[in-house]
């Protein structure tokens, strides 16, 4: 094992000993001040909900995983609601979350229609995938597949009530979370990659969500959180563009988020 696998190793056995001793809220506390980029980072997320979200509105963190973002909104002041299906993550998508108040979450995943799909576990758990094609096409190994519960967004509506946010992250699956909303929500982002797959599944995705009226665009870099372009861009104009030349402008890995602004709903902040 190289000494890059080796700290990896080590800090995955450190993370779930803090877990299975309760003691994993002040461990990452002390993370935090120890790599200051990580603190940085978790900042500029919480900075970025507030200037977007009103204070106490509710958010659906689809595909949440270890929870930075449910996290990052919950310390914005939102209420959250985290789904998540993998159980190599839930643990820890606990210790980080529940102590928190307004945070509920889901053991499921999200599609276009309940039932049960099955999810491909990859050993870096971030690349976990409903999507076989897409976990094939990933450099992580697949440790296990099983069998997972999938509700709809728009039942997820009826019980929990309509969200203002919805962060959909979720590996290749983004078109199937949408096709289980009939409504707008006021704001919603979701990962997109720049490979020739992905931008056709982002561009359905951008289709599905321009059915629901007038709405305008903005993307932030992989792993930032700050918008790439100066202004927002109506969708239909975004739709005409997307990828454009964002595969030499974009810094870092040629990924990121979309942030879809429905015009009717969402407060301009």
């Amino acid at each position: 094992m190289s000494p890059g696998g080796e700290f990896v190793t080590l800090l995955g056995t450190a993370k779930r000993l803090s877990i299975a001793a309760g003691v994993y809220g002040p461990a990452r506390w002390l993370d935090r001040r120890l790599r200051p980029a990580h603190l940085a980072a978790f900042r500029q997320d919480v900075a970025l909900f507030r200037s977007l979200i009103p204070a106490g509105a509710l958010c659906f963190d689809v595909g949440a995983n270890v929870g930075e973002k449910s996290e990052a909104l919950l310390a914005a002041g939102m209420r959250v609601v985290s789904f998540e299906p993998s159980q190599q993550v839930l643990a820890e998508l606990h210790a980080r979350c529940r102590s928190r108040t307004g945070w509920s979450v889901v053991a499921a995943a999200v599609g276009s229609t309940p039932g049960v799909a099955t999810l491909h576990a990859a050993e870096a758990h971030g690349a976990s995938s409903l999507d076989a094609q897409w976990a094939r096409g990933q450099d992580s190994r697949t440790l296990a597949a099983y069998h997972v519960p999938i509700i709809t967004l728009d039942s997820a509506v009826a019980h929990f009530g309509a969200p203002y946010f919805c962060k959909i992250d979720v590996e290749g699956w983004e078109l199937e979370v949408l096709l289980g909303l009939t409504h707008p929500v006021p704001l919603l982002s979701l990962e997109f990659h720049l490979n020739a797959a992905d931008v056709a599944k982002t561009r359905a995705c951008l289709e599905r969500l321009a059915g629901f009226g007038p709405a305008h665009v903005n993307l932030t870099p992989a792993e930032a959180s700050r918008f790439h372009m100066a202004e927002w861009m109506p969708l239909a104009d975004f739709l005409g563009w997307f990828p454009g030349d964002l595969k030499q402008t974009l810094p870092g890995y040629p990924y990121g988020d979309l942030f879809v602004r429905h015009d009717a709903l969402a407060t301009v902040r």
